[in-house]
């Protein structure tokens, strides 16, 4: 279950479906410390370290989740985590010490200290002390495989299930017998075969869409994620409804049946799944391209592009694309219509124009300093390094429907933020009393600044540019590798989170304006 959402209402209800903003972290165990953090000074590291007794040796993490800490001691500040799988390079061939740590601190040539007693493996040469996982691709638009529930109660399970077991709990036909009833609970036989056959796998959707699956399940009453676990004990870790979304390993057969093992080390059957690719928008690097503000993005597929003629008239040229950015050069006011006109000469109405422009420097903000500037009216966020712009792109905010009902108003947080944790994904689940229950497991780039509320990649729709979500800053993904990669503190490679700390504060970021309702 989640431990928080991305979002607090006065009625406490539980936030929810996955095509508006899922935001729940459940990795990272401690609250993160902040900029504002006071903490005591961390014990400090032995003044003679043992002498050299070979080449410094590497850690390969065996957790799911690895500590680093500030200072070799478990009272010092977590400072970050590794994710299982990882390989680390230590700074010595030998532990720096033994507080509270069987097999000793390791320095780690990145900063920080790890405990190597249950959370890693120290290892000399080139082979890796067991099987690695899947380690996140930052070259490419998401760091996993991304697989989409296609149907209502996909199962996952704890290994590969025999063909006994998966007829039992998805109705598969074993060769040569009947079909049994699907889903009856373990220890009770099956009533009568159905002569129904199985059903085919459903047909691909668009990359990011949601999938079309099977009829509602005859029970009306909304699911929820306690209901649709496992018996303690069984091969099933839990049912997923249509929807869930889930970081894949690797795919593995068994007999004629083929399985993806997930990054959580479940196992799901491939006809279950669609896999996901994400949005493929992207803002301005506005450094990289030449590029200044005031630029327009396109937002309808049905904006036209114009040319003014010799005659003074308006001529339609090429329609944009979806998305579409230019610099704008100036505007203009043809017959009471508004029109941004593009450094090209060409002329696009205003209405179908998000208009991105530079907002002064906060007094606060140092000459050389990042911050982040997110406009709710305009759906828009620009990055500067001091008071220049480096960066706008579209973001999806929090929606609302009506701003009298908890249950459907998701307004995002306005205000002066820090960035208050930073994790390569993190898992995000839970409740809604509307739309029930949803599921996304290794959401990407994900930076905390209030509560639970979080910048993070949205690899599920292509809104962007609209109120989407409920209450989190949705990003394109490669618009939000970009961020993540802007913001402070860094993550240091191969980490898979880092906290700020008074040494390394965390990014600015304000919020403003009035979000549109609907």
């Amino acid at each position: 279950m989640s431990r928080a959402r991305c979002g607090q209402i006065a009625s406490s209800v539980l936030l929810g479906f996955i095509v508006f903003c899922a935001c729940s972290e459940r990795t990272p165990a401690a609250p993160a410390p902040t900029a504002n953090t006071v903490t005591a000074a961390p014990p400090s590291a032995p003044a003679s370290p043992p002498k050299p007794t070979g080449p410094p040796v590497k850690l390969f993490t065996t957790r799911f989740v690895v500590k680093v800490r500030e200072a070799p001691s478990k009272e010092a500040m977590r400072i970050g985590y590794l994710r299982g799988g990882a390989v680390v390079q230590a700074t010595t061939a030998e532990p720096l010490g033994y507080d509270k740590c069987r097999k000793g601190w390791y320095g780690l040539a990145t900063g920080g200290f790890l405990c190597a007693t249950l959370d890693a493996v120290p290892f000399g040469g080139k082979h890796l002390p067991e099987r690695q996982s899947l380690q996140p691709d930052l070259a490419a638009r998401l760091p996993y495989p991304y697989g989409y529930s296609r149907r209502h109660n996909t199962p996952m399970y704890r290994r590969l299930p025999t063909d006994e077991e998966a007829a039992l709990y998805e109705g598969y036909r074993i060769p040569g017998q009947p079909p049994p009833d699907a889903g009856s609970p373990p220890g009770e036989p099956p009533p009568p075969p159905s002569p129904e056959p199985e059903a085919a796998p459903l047909a691909p959707q668009a990359a990011g869409a949601p999938g079309t699956g099977e009829a509602e399940p005859l029970d009306s009453d909304v699911p929820t994620l306690a209901s649709l676990q496992g018996d303690q004990g069984s091969v099933l870790v839990r049912r997923m409804e249509r929807g869930f979304y889930v970081s894949l390993d690797h795919q593995m057969r068994r007999g004629a049946r083929g399985y993806w093992r997930t990054q959580s080390n479940g196992f799901i059957p491939d006809k279950g799944l669609m896999l996901i690719q994400g949005s493929a928008f992207h803002g301005v690097d506005l450094k990289q391209r030449s590029v200044t503000l005031p630029i327009g993005f396109v937002l309808t597929r049905k904006a036209t592009a114009q040319r003014l003629t010799d005659r003074g008239q308006l001529k339609r040229t090429r329609p944009p694309d979806y998305h579409f950015m230019f610099p704008i050069a100036s505007e203009a006011d043809i017959r009471g219509t508004q029109y941004e006109i593009g450094a090209d000469g060409l002329y696009y109405r205003a209405a179908d124009v998000t208009r991105v422009a530079a907002r002064e420097k906060p007094a606060e903000v140092g000459a050389d300093e990042r911050w982040i500037d997110v406009d709710l009216s305009l759906q828009t966020l620009v990055a500067y390094v001091g008071a220049e712009p480096v960066f706008a792109t579209l973001i999806s905010s929090g929606r609302i429907r009506d701003e009298l009902d908890p249950l459907k108003n998701f307004e995002t947080p306005k205000g002066a933020f820090r960035i208050t944790s930073k994790h390569l994904t993190a898992n995000m689940d839970g409740d809604h009393a509307i739309d029930g229950p949803y599921s996304i497991e290794d959401v990407p780039y994900v930076m905390y600044f209030e509560l639970a509320y979080a910048l993070h990649a949205a690899f599920w729709h292509d809104a962007f540019g609209r109120p989407r979500s409920h209450g989190c800053i949705n990003l394109a993904p490669s618009d939000a590798h970009w961020l993540f990669e802007f913001a402070e503190p860094p993550l240091p490679v191969p980490w898979h989170g880092v906290y700020p700390r008074p040494a390394l504060p965390g990014t600015r970021l304000y919020i403003h304006g009035t979000t549109p309702q609907g």
